[in-house]
């Protein structure tokens, strides 16, 4: 099986020295074949207007997104980047057309420790895009709460970027994730 995973800096893994962030370690530990497309700043709409083109070819058996954390964030002029709106279309505009594709999966939006209010935005996104998922028939798996409550997230984000985490931070993000029963059944057959 070959999954291709799409989203920002965190989906990229930055921070982990080792280069496998949370998808790495994922996919190495069940013996899935993968392609990352982690863009470090993405957006929603972003991912949303590149992942097509560069799944193209693979043949993927399987997609897995991560987008919002950047969506969630104050802009130059002290806006939110991708307003609440426009962050859940974008959403469902990518599971219409990824689930064309493949089966689907959405992994929530991941805290930024250093930015107590863009985290908050992201937990209230993360619930909501579980109710975008059901109603689309994409699967889903909502982590942000058990990763802000984290320390090892806490302390190693702090201790990087104030955004992302080193080793142990990806590895605690890919521990939940393979141990969530949506992740267990879409990665079955």
């Amino acid at each position: 099986m070959k999954i291709g995973f799409f989203g920002d800096s965190f989906v990229a893994g930055v921070g982990d020295l080792s280069g496998k962030g949370w998808v790495g370690r994922l996919c190495e530990a069940a013996g899935l074949d993968y392609e990352v497309f982690g863009q470090e700043g993405d957006t929603s709409e972003g991912v949303m207007n590149r992942w097509q083109g560069e799944a193209e070819g693979y043949g993927f058996d399987r997609l897995v997104f991560m987008v919002g954390s950047n969506d969630a964030l104050l802009n130059e002029h002290r806006r939110v980047t991708i307003n609440e709106v426009n962050r859940l279309k974008n959403a469902k505009a990518i599971m219409v057309a990824a689930r064309a594709m493949a089966p689907t999966l959405f992994v929530s939006a991941l805290p930024v420790v250093s930015d107590a209010p863009a985290s908050g935005r992201i937990g209230d996104m993360a619930r909501q895009m579980g109710m975008i998922a059901r109603i689309n028939r994409v699967s889903y798996v909502d982590i942000c709460t058990d990763v802000a409550a984290s320390d090892v997230w806490r302390d190693e984000s702090m201790a990087n970027d104030g955004t992302h985490p080193l080793e142990g931070g990806y590895q605690l993000v890919a521990d939940l994730i393979a141990g969530h029963p949506v992740w267990q059944d879409f990665v079955k057959n």
